[in-house]
């Protein structure tokens, strides 16, 4: 079992290319080139591996098949962290019994879930893959283009992505707060997994349906309702509908604000009041610098609160 340490950012495609001279200006760079990836996501018909909080893929590449098991982890900003377990495959079509034990809740039946397996979607897409050393860390960056496949239904892929291989979690913060000065960068809430549910019909997104409390709900009561808007978006007829959303967004925010006036993070709290109020005036600040700073300072403050509470100390 491995835990990935990830950060994972929406990227405009045309700005990729900057993406080489940047690394390289943030320690030594390896390009390892690219390669087509194709995955395979897989549940059953009663979604039995979304309700116990797992997910399932296929992957090749350069002709190779590699099964995953994902198990439910935790996501504050664009931070995600999941344990998973990845071994061979022969195929497209994943063998659960190659997984170990140790993974299933008790009493499951593997053999009956083996039996029930159905693909819910595909991603395509090609990754171009650097290794970045900085400070004694050792990074993965990689950025894919491609797009997501449901049936007869497709969602363009062009995402950042940053991981800690080695070393201190440092560097993989500042890397990210340097790219967002300079790339056109949005938080990725959303995995490509998570699309491709959404894409499928197989998940829904929706409002939250209660008052938030504590800063980790209401930072993912403000990034649920953003990646809502943004799928209205897609759609002309309901353009209006994502007014009331940036309200939404403000409110949130806002909230936000008072949890961090209340932990004494003045700066923080003041930054997010101007992010609101900019909100309430019709501006759309998720593509903004400051905005997707102000997710990635509170990442931080979220994983060294965490740290700290599980007894590691801070960062």
């Amino acid at each position: 079992m491995s835990i990935e340490l990830e950060l994972k950012f929406l990227v405009a495609a045309p700005d990729s290319y900057q993406l080489p001279a940047l690394l390289t200006s943030f320690g030594a760079m390896t390009d390892n080139g690219q390669a087509a990836l194709l995955n395979a996501y897989f549940d059953t018909s009663d979604n039995w591996f979304r309700r116990h909080g797992m997910g399932l893929r296929t992957r090749q590449k350069k002709g190779v098949f590699e099964q995953t098991l994902k198990l439910a982890g935790q996501q504050h900003g664009a931070l995600q962290a999941r344990p998973e377990f990845n071994v061979p495959a022969a195929g497209i079509v994943p063998e659960l019994a190659a997984f170990p034990d140790e993974v299933w809740p008790a009493d499951t039946d593997v053999a009956t879930l083996q039996q029930q397996l159905t693909e819910i979607f595909r991603t395509d897409f090609i990754r171009h893959s650097w290794q970045l050393a900085c400070d004694g860390t050792l990074l993965d960056v990689v950025y894919d283009s491609g797009e997501v496949l449901a049936g007869s239904k497709t969602e363009i892929i062009a995402e950042l992505e940053l991981e800690l291989l080695s070393g201190s979690v440092n560097p993989l913060f500042s890397v990210a707060e340097q790219l967002i000065s300079t790339v056109p960068l949005r938080t990725g809430w959303l995995s490509k997994a998570a699309r491709g549910y959404l894409l499928a019909d197989k998940q829904q997104l929706n409002m939250p349906v209660s008052e938030p409390q504590g800063l980790i709900a209401n930072l993912q009561a403000l990034q649920s309702t953003e990646a809502l808007f943004y799928r209205r978006s897609t759609i002309a007829s309901e353009q209006q509908e994502n007014l009331p959303l940036l309200e939404h967004a403000s409110h949130y925010l806002l909230l936000l604000s008072a949890e961090l006036a209340a932990l004494q993070y003045t700066e923080y709290s003041q930054q997010a009041i101007a992010l609101a109020r900019q909100l309430q005036q019709g501006v759309v600040v998720f593509e903004h610098p400051p905005y997707n700073q102000l997710l990635l300072a509170l990442t931080v403050l979220l994983l060294q609160q965490s740290d700290m509470e599980s007894g590691q100390g801070p960062l």
